[in-house]
């Protein structure tokens, strides 16, 4: 099913022994102009696809297809961060260019993001004459992004043990000297992948015609032998590391525009992906609902449904998803990892997934996925934060679920405790206490160049309910006292959710005699962005359990 303006498909390119998780979006009339995404690495992955979706979407109207993929290790792809060769990161650029250029003769633009852009001189000069012009968006270069997060891994440590357990000088000669890899965000960064990242600069390819867009902060890295590159003088926020969805389509409409400067003369057609088995499309409430199935060798021993939180997708927060899927599939459980309406991969915009929405969206997978078991097959459903509201609902719908393994349960009606909403006024602040370190930040307060009303309104206007949404809640939570499967909660001990809504949780589970564990990970957070966490939030969701 195809929306107008644009169809989509999903396979897999191969580079060096992995299978890259990708994503063309195309016309549905003629190509003029195709475009290779260099997604960035890190969590920044995750906050800038759905810039590259909508982009992609966008451009098609143009006469443009875009090509989004995974490196190895990452998002979708095969591969585990940790272990990846960073050569690969270029070898894996380098297949998805010639795979785009395989299947027609067009024009291509490259189209950065972050440290992406790095990759766009060398990936060039593989392929000499591939590459017809190249977009820097918020360019960053190797040194300056790890002192990003470097900083972020400090502030994640006073959060959560009330110290850096580690300076950011430590951490350094650590990796230096060829030490044990660093935990970021649940990436395991290994001494190889920091010695690449600090050698790793942004040039402008030879020869190509260069767009740089910075954006709104001045931390970002200038490209190098770049002075006849266009600046798009363009304010937009940190989408690569906002909580939430954020506001982009002056961004998409105008680089879009430089783009079509470039775009061929002739008329061709380009292939679409053949079929896949690790993807999965479905028809749901209009739209094209996507979402990838990590199937067991032999015949599945149960069925296990995920279900990513308000502003995430399939892969989960620090590819949580995507890994334990992969372990539970090894153990002979068929997963399936579906992104919501409005979010991910699948079709719509983002103000198409409320709550009462992505139950419906939930429904129709979990139908489909019993046409993919033996009959009698357990059927289980593992959510995070907001999605536990959805799985709740689900169970409520579809009693026959076997169990549910909720992480991080946003607490629904009645149960909802203030505390939710400290949890978002502190991730809020966490964006802001970044920018609060920069210099430029206090030069723009003192001229009167900061929006502090829009400050003001991150931080305490929140993902809020209506009056009727928190009725439905309460409905739901009357039905779900019925259900008598196993839940199993697990929550993190620096949470500012945890007390109310494992207390909340805990009362009704007792009160209407529903079964119930409840595991702590100490020290973690609301998504369990540590190697150690997320080993323990695995621990805790075993099948002994």
């Amino acid at each position: 099913m195809a929306e107008s303006g644009y169809l989509q498909s999903a396979g897999t390119i191969v580079s060096g022994g992995y299978s890259l998780s990708a994503t063309l979006i195309r016309p549905q009339g003629p190509i003029r102009l195709a475009v290779l995404f260099l997604p960035p690495l890190f969590e920044e992955r995750k906050g800038t696809l759905p810039l590259l979706v909508q982009s992609a979407r966008s451009w098609a109207e143009l006469g443009i297809a875009s090509l989004i993929f995974d490196y190895a290790g990452c998002g979708d792809s095969e591969g585990d961060f940790a272990d990846i060769d960073p050569g690969q990161f270029l070898d894996d650029a380098d297949a998805a260019l010639r795979w785009l250029r395989g299947k027609a003769p067009v024009p291509v633009a490259l189209v950065g993001v972050r440290v992406g852009c790095c990759l766009a001189a060398p990936l060039a000069a593989r392929q000499p004459g591939a590459v017809a012009a190249a977009v820097f968006w918020a360019p960053v270069g190797g040194d300056l992004l790890l002192r990003q997060l470097f900083q972020r891994r400090m502030v994640n440590d006073m959060v959560a043990y009330g110290k850096a357990r580690e300076s950011r000088k430590d951490l350094t000669e650590r990796l230096t000297a060829g030490g044990a890899a660093v935990d970021l965000d649940g990436y395991m960064l290994s001494p190889a992948v920091y010695g690449w990242l600090t050698k790793q600069t942004i040039e402008s390819p030879n020869g190509v015609s260069v767009l740089v867009a910075r954006g709104s902060s001045e931390a970002y890295t200038p490209p190098r032998k770049a002075n006849d590159a266009s600046q798009l003088e363009l304010r937009f926020p940190p989408f690569w590391n906002t909580v939430g969805h954020v506001e982009l389509g002056a961004l998409v409409a105008a680089t879009g525009e430089w783009l079509e400067g470039f775009s061929g003369t002739g008329i061709y057609e380009l292939p679409e992906f053949g079929v896949s088995d690790g993807c999965h499309s479905l028809p749901v409430r209009g739209k094209t609902l996507r979402m990838a199935v990590d199937r067991p060798s032999g015949p599945p021993k149960r069925g296990l449904l995920l279900l990513h939180g308000w502003s995430g997708d399939r892969t989960g927060p620090h590819r949580m998803f995507v890994r334990f899927a992969r372990l539970r599939a090894a153990e002979g459980t068929l997963c399936v990892r579906p992104d919501f309406i409005g979010r991910g991969l699948s079709d719509g915009e983002a103000s198409d997934a409320a709550i009462a929405d992505m139950a419906e969206d939930s429904r129709a997978v979990l139908e489909w996925m019993k046409t993919q078991l033996p009959e009698g097959t357990p059927l289980e459903v593992l959510a995070i934060c907001s999605g536990c509201k959805v799985a709740i609902s689900l169970a409520v719908s579809h009693p026959e679920v076997a169990r549910l393994w909720l992480w991080s349960a946003e607490s629904m009606g009645s149960l909802r405790h203030a505390a939710t909403g400290l949890r978002k006024t502190l991730q809020a602040l966490k964006t802001y206490a970044g920018k609060a370190l920069r210099p430029e930040t206090w030069r723009k307060l003192l001229k009167g160049k900061v929006n502090t009303g829009l400050v003001t309104k991150a931080l305490v206007k929140h993902e809020t309910r209506s009056p009727e949404e928190a009725r439905r809640e309460d409905a739901t939570l009357a039905e779900f006292r019925k259900f008598r499967n196993p839940v199993c909660f697990v929550f993190g001990g620096s949470d500012p959710d945890t007390k109310g809504s494992s207390e909340a949780y805990s009362r009704f589970c007792r009160k209407n005699g529903i079964p119930f564990t409840l595991n702590i990970v100490p020290n973690s957070g609301h998504s369990y962005y540590g190697e150690e966490w997320t080993q323990q939030l695995f621990s805790f969701t075993s099948e002994e359990a």
